[in-house]
């Protein structure tokens, strides 16, 4: 095996499952190269909305061609037969000679490897587990856990402020910093923000200012915590929401009083049990979200979601972006009340990865566990 050779038509497939992230849900995004001679005759990722799988476009555009080639895919292929048929039986009828995969799909058995097994089709698994997981962290995350893979956006000044007194918070980054949010939107299934958010800026939470096909914008759902359905009928959300998906999660009252305007236009009402105290509890959210299909979710506010999200420790990734101001006291905070009385409480952060976006500063940052 030549490792160098092996690793660089791997890297071609992981550009391409790349390309697709935000845009296969429910199913993961599978990047799939076919190379014979050291030629790639044919490439794919998986289409929108997760149909047909990346391996089944590439052997069809492959056609005869694909007969004593080697795939490289980014995630171990199928083989069960549901709404599309067995992408390794698929394989093995196209004469496909070796097959290298970077990662063991989870929600496939040993078995899903006996169509390669019986017909001497030469298997190489596990080839870039590192990046085959990075890759495909979100899907990971839904079928190890049950809900999709949490990324948390905050946009502060350099004192931890996102909004003045009076609630004005548009904007506190630079439109470089705007960009990059917008591209971090892009990669993800659904963006979600409280009712709060909603009444105080009337977001629209859609992709701009990057380039994308206009024939295949990128769409990520737009979902709003909203107990009492309180999202003005008139507000961009609503009056968009034939042209990309809006969900409302409210209480059940709600949604049998107010559900059916919101229905009238296009949005869908998503019902659910709150504590006695009125609040949704974010582990129950996930789990909702889960079982609709999400792999990722972009959480961009306010204060309130962000504290509740921290607090139940359910944040994978925290999107930081400081903009190079200070605001004092009297500005709306990040966080609420996490209820910390010692240092050994605090919630505990790596910082993976810094850079600048005109004068603002981007931070990622992931939970040390």
């Amino acid at each position: 095996m030549n490792q160098d050779r092996y690793q660089f038509f791997m890297n071609k497939a992981f550009v391409l499952a790349e390309s697709g992230l935000g845009r296969t849900w429910p199913n993961p995004s599978v990047g799939c190269v076919i190379v014979k001679n050291d030629k790639i005759i044919a490439s794919a990722r998986t289409a929108d909305g997760g149909r047909p799988h990346a391996e089944t476009i590439a052997l069809e555009a492959a056609g005869i061609q694909a007969r004593g080639a080697t795939m490289y895919t980014t995630l171990q292929p199928c083989d069960h037969i549901g709404k599309t048929p067995s992408c390794a039986k698929a394989i093995v009828s196209a004469g496909i000679a070796e097959i290298v995969y970077a990662i063991g799909d989870p929600t496939q058995s040993d078995a899903a490897l006996l169509p390669f097994k019986e017909t001497n089709v030469r298997v190489v698994g596990d080839f870039d587990v590192a990046q085959g997981a990075a890759v495909n962290e979100a899907f990971l995350k839904k079928v190890a856990a049950q809900r999709p893979f949490v990324t948390t956006k905050i946009a502060t000044t350099l004192d931890s402020r996102i909004a003045t007194k009076n609630g004005e918070s548009q904007w506190i980054t630079g439109p470089q910093a705007r960009k990059a949010v917008h591209e971090m939107r892009a990669r993800h299934d659904a963006i979600m923000v409280g009712i709060g958010t909603v009444l105080a800026d009337d977001p629209s939470l859609t992709v701009r200012d990057i380039d994308q096909d206009d024939a295949r914008p990128v769409r990520p759902v737009r979902i709003v915590i909203d107990r009492d359905l309180q999202t003005p009928v008139d507000s961009r959300l609503v009056e968009s929401a034939k042209n990309a998906a809006v969900w409302l999660i409210c209480s059940h009252q709600a949604g049998r009083n107010k559900g059916d305007v919101f229905r009238d236009n296009s949005v869908e009402i998503m019902c659910m049990d709150h504590n006695p105290y009125g609040f949704f509890h974010p582990q129950d959210i996930l789990k909702m979200l889960g079982e609709a299909g999400l792999n990722s979710l972009f959480i961009e506010g306010g204060g309130f979601t962000m504290t509740s999200f921290m607090k139940a420790q359910l944040i994978d990734r925290l999107v930081w972006m400081r903009a190079p101001k200070i605001m004092g006291n009297q500005g709306i905070p990040a966080f609420g009340d996490l209820k910390i009385d010692r240092l050994d409480d605090c919630f505990a952060f790596d910082l993976v990865k810094q850079e600048k976006h005109g004068q603002d500063l981007l931070e990622i940052w992931e939970p040390i566990v």
